[in-house]
């Protein structure tokens, strides 16, 4: 709309000039044409100044968001080290001891009679309507004890078929580990399926409300609820490794790698995809940086991704990614588009013409933190012994057998040594 006004004002300026030049004094045309270029020009140069001000890119979000997310003033006063890529907001105080979670989207009379109790950071219903409906939870920043390691991940509706697998394949590979299940939009049928497999002492699923958060959060393509359910889980446990729910793991020492991410809070796998090859340029405005910087810095991707919960993590790093997630604009700038990638352009480095939303700002942060220096973050994805990915409709079919006792086990690697 302001670029538009601009080629507006812009017209007439140029209209009035023509217009001075056919009418003005006989006598005098050089001096006269020579002050409305003059001043033409000078017009010209204050328009664009304004221009450029005005559409400047800022990080701010609204503090409820912080507030909601878990931001208090303690992080900035336990954090000494300033981080001045992004502007730090002040410190809000959360409502986190309350002890009963309201619930949202129910009629009125069903919210009086259904409260949510809180036990030891998960939820538990006060009467039998949790086998009818299918409620949402407040968001409230957690307050309990923490856990000292979880593995988190997160479902959607579709998707209960690949997490009732990954419960399945974590509880086979590493049985002593705690999984975190984030439901962000299951069925009510589908809920009652998972839980009939996440109900042990080692899983538990958490109903996360992302209604709270501006609209684009649910958006799959955009997938700005990762870092939304990666901070929240942050809150229940020193550390996490996440996972998307298509993940498998095939084995490996859990411990080493928690070993390896405690020097810089943050450690993945990396891609041979350069961060400027997957990332509109206009997203690297908001972090007050420019795209050639990034050009030879390798993509981390999230499919999985280890976090610790320390001051500097959440202050250098969860920070300005969820400012980018919640801004619309930041991570969805205008012609972004998540497909139709053309790898082939030369120079390789060059925008591939595809976006990869929350992963780009992701590495954008990674990299102005680390002063792009990748192997502080990461590590090459090739070679990897650790974990697969396998599709949803392999998913569904495997179930499907096993429901109908048909299921080859040669078929999932998971019961494979």
């Amino acid at each position: 709309m302001r670029t538009k006004h601009f080629i507006l004002i812009l017209c007439c300026v140029i209209i009035t000039t023509i217009f001075f030049i056919i009418l003005g004094p006989a006598g005098e045309p050089n001096d006269s044409l020579k002050s409305i270029v003059t001043h033409t020009h000078q017009q010209f140069n204050k328009l664009q100044e304004n221009l450029r001000v005005t559409e400047e890119k800022k990080l701010e979000i609204d503090a409820k968001y912080l507030n909601l997310l878990g931001f208090t003033d303690s992080i900035y006063a336990k954090e000494s080290q300033a981080y001045n890529h992004y502007e730090i907001g002040n410190g809000f105080k959360s409502d986190g001891d309350s002890d009963i979670v309201e619930i949202s989207q129910l009629p009125l009379m069903q919210q009086t009679s259904l409260k949510l109790q809180k036990t030891n950071g998960y939820t538990s219903y006060g009467n039998s309507l949790q086998h009818n409906i299918k409620t949402r939870l407040a968001t409230i920043p957690y307050n309990g004890t923490k856990a000292n390691f979880s593995i988190v991940t997160y479902v959607q509706d579709g998707q209960a078929a690949s997490v009732i697998l990954l419960v399945q394949n974590i509880a086979l590979k590493f049985p002593e580990e705690h999984l975190l299940v984030y439901d962000v939009g299951l069925s009510g049928d589908d809920s009652r399926s998972l839980t009939a497999y996440c109900n042990v002492t080692k899983c538990s699923i958490i109903n996360y409300d992302l209604s709270v958060f501006p609209s684009h959060a649910f958006d799959r393509r955009m997938h700005a609820y990762r870092p939304i359910v990666i901070k929240d889980a942050l809150t229940r446990s020193k550390s996490i490794l996440f996972v998307e729910n298509y993940i498998r793991f095939r084995g490996g020492n859990l411990q080493k790698l928690r070993n390896k991410v405690l020097g810089t809070g943050v450690l993945g796998w990396n891609t041979p995809t350069a961060v400027s090859t997957r990332t509109h340029p206009k997203m690297f405005d908001y972090f007050q940086t420019d795209a050639d910087d990034f050009i030879f810095l390798r993509m981390v991707d999230l499919d999985i991704a280890l976090f610790m919960d320390t001051p500097f993590v959440e202050k250098n790093i969860m920070l300005p990614w969820l400012k980018c997630a919640l801004t619309v604009e930041c991570i969805d700038p205008i012609g972004a588009q998540w497909n139709g990638c053309k790898y082939n352009k030369k120079p390789l480095y060059r925008y591939s013409g595809c976006h990869a939303y929350d992963v780009s700002a992701f590495n954008i942060v990674l990299g102005l933190t680390w002063h792009l220096d990748v192997s502080k973050y990461s590590m090459p994805s090739e070679g990897n012994n650790i974990f697969y990915k396998e599709t949803l409709e392999k998913a569904t079919r495997i179930l499907e057998n096993r429901r109908l006792n048909n299921s080859d086990t040669s078929e999932h690697p998971i019961t494979e040594d």
